[in-house]
Formats: structure tokens, sequence, C-alpha cells
């Protein structure tokens, strides 16, 4: 397979994931028997069946995206062994072993908001794994100079961007905006949506205001998916870097199913080391 190939098949996967698509990526792993492509060939499998790259053509490629579309909807990855491709049609009849990697749509930060912790959050939650979309309504503060790790920037109001925008389990929201109106705007218009998360930046007084406020629209227990103030307690100052740091610590330990908790064992093997001296003593 040529590097022009694996370029390729590399831009047209980073373009998907920028877009929150899923794909696949079928591999040739093994190849007994006469083929046109062998060990190494790599197609990528969009949603739609459309591919990038080959492994092959003819029925091999057909039954490879079928199944690449399977991998994809199951969330698997798995190899497929076929015996001799003659079972699918073709003349050569050569053995053929496939691996099948589906690549999920990936987990979507979206940050009502563009200001200084906005812009502290875009970059570390995009160094593990985010994909981030900005929304705010200042074309001069949500720009591309300002946040070029975004996957999309949004410059709209709250009401008018949500129709736009994913939601869904993989997507988690966090809302600090210059304004309290937009911020309850952006809290009124998301929460006939579900999502992972839903974190408001905002003191336990501002809190109690923005939860009367939306009780006259939404029951108290739709209000507590809510989450305020952001954040894990781990200290440090009140920077921006901080508090962005505080958020993704929360935003890791929800994704990952964590406790949050320290994980020193220090005091826990030195009681084992104590007991073990004693017993030699």
């Amino acid at each position: 397979m040529s590097s022009k190939e694996i370029s390729e098949i590399f831009k047209v996967g980073q373009e998907l994931l920028s877009r929150g698509e899923p794909f696949a990526i079928v591999s040739v792993t093994e190849y007994k028997g006469h083929s046109s492509r062998h060990e190494g060939a790599m197609m990528l499998v969009r949603k739609d069946g459309t591919i990038a790259g080959t492994v092959g053509g003819s029925v091999l490629e057909k039954y490879s995206i079928e199944k690449a579309l399977e991998y994809m909807k199951s969330g698997k990855n798995g190899i497929i062994s076929i015996e001799s491709t003659s079972e699918l049609g073709m003349l050569c009849g050569g053995a053929v072993t496939l691996y099948i990697k589906s690549i999920p749509v990936p987990d979507t930060l979206i940050i009502f908001g563009a200001g200084h912790v906005a812009y502290q959050l875009s970059k570390l939650a995009s160094q593990v794994g985010f994909r981030i979309i900005v929304v705010d309504d200042r074309p001069e503060w949500a720009s591309r100079e300002r946040f070029p790790e975004a996957s999309e920037i949004v410059v709209e109001k709250p009401s008018a961007a949500v129709q736009k925008l994913p939601s869904g389990d993989n997507t988690y929201v966090t809302i600090m905006s210059y304004s309290g109106d937009i911020e309850k705007e952006a809290l009124k218009s998301i929460l006939d949506k579900e999502y992972r998360y839903i974190g408001l930046i905002a003191s336990p007084v501002k809190a109690i205001q923005f939860l009367d406020y939306l009780s006259a629209y939404y029951s108290l227990e739709k209000l507590s998916r809510i989450i305020s103030p952001m954040g894990l307690d781990i200290g440090g100052g009140e920077e921006p870097v901080d508090v962005a740091m505080s958020i993704v610590a929360e935003l890791q330990m929800i994704r990952h199913g964590a406790t949050g908790r320290q994980l020193n064992r220090v005091p826990e093997l030195i009681a084992k080391l104590n007991t073990k001296q004693q017993l030699k003593a």
C-alpha cells in the first residue's frame, strides 16, 4: 500500500473525527493466493457505506463493507478469517484474514461561552480527546484564532445554536457565558435534550437563582441533572486555568466512571510492611 493511499485514508479519518462521525478501518492482515491487494492493504468505511482506500475490490470489498457497517453499529472490533474467497464468489479462491476496527463518534464537549475559563477549558479538554464546540454570540471572542483546537465554532445565541448541535450520551455541556441571561437561555434550551453532563459555572447563590427561574419550566427532577458549581475540589488558585483543570478532572471522572478519589496506596503498603516486620521480630 502506497504512502499516498495511507495519507488519504488518514486525512479522511481526521475529517470525519472533526465532524463527529463514526467510521471503520478494514485491514488485510494475511492473504494466501492470488489477489490485487496483500497484507497491509487498508480501507476506510464511512457510516453511509462509502469508502476511501481498497482491500481488493470485487465481492471481497462488498463483503468487507457490509461487515464494517455491522461492526460500527455494535461498536465492536474483530478478526474475520475467510478460508477461501471462492465462498464469496471470487474465482481466485485465496484465503484472507481481515481486521476490522470501528472508530466511534468522539466524545464532544460543547462550551457555551468564549471567555477566559472557556479558553483554557477548550485547550485542556481537547488534549484528553474531547471534540470541542464553542458557542458564543461575540465573533471577536468566538474566533478560530482564539480557539484553534475547536472542531466547530458557532457564533449565535444558545437557543439558535442548540438546534444545530449534537446531543446524547457522548455529549457534554458546560455553560460559562459573559451574561446571566444568556446562561439561562442556554440551560432552558438544552434541558429538553439528553446529555451526559450539564455543568454551570456559578456560585451557590447564582445557582439557586437559576434553579428557581428554571423551576417554572422544568421539574425539580430534571433540574437535578445540572451540576453547579462544576469541577472537583483539587485546590489551586482562582486563575482560569485552575478552574478549567478542575472541570476537566470532573469530566474525566464521569466519562470513565471513576471515583475521583486519591490513588495513593502507600499507607496501606506501609501497614503491610509493618505487619511483616512484626512477624519477623
